[in-house]
């Protein structure tokens, strides 16, 4: 039985869509900041969504490091929940936090747009 996913094609497919990110989100943010006269506040955005790339590819990185099945020390992290409870914690606070932390600079940005 093989898998539905191979993880090594994963692993490389969530890394070049990480590196894309920040090159897109930058190229598409000075294309309409260019377009609508508006560069700084498309500008931020595009940086701020490619930087979720590379952010996601962190989490990425950590998660499959917590749910590893180590041989040597036979240590399965799928089978622990501790490691469900952890992950649950990490991700809702991450989520959070970065949530909190682009709506901040999304609604700077249009605030600064509305005042001119």
């Amino acid at each position: 039985m093989h898998e539905l996913i191979d993880p090594a094609k994963l692993e490389w497919a969530i890394a070049l869509l990480a590196a894309l990110a920040l090159p897109a989100g930058l190229t598409c943010g000075a294309w309409l900041g260019w377009a609508r006269g508006q560069m700084r506040w498309y500008l931020t955005r595009g940086i701020a969504l490619g930087l979720l790339g590379p952010v996601v590819y962190a989490v990425w990185r950590y998660y499959r490091w917590m749910v590893r099945i180590d041989p040597e020390t036979g240590y399965v992290g799928l089978h622990k929940s501790s490691v469900l409870f952890l992950n649950v914690l990490v991700f809702v606070v991450f989520g959070a936090v970065v949530g909190l932390i682009y709506g901040r600079i999304l609604r700077h940005g249009r605030e600064s747009t509305n005042h001119r």
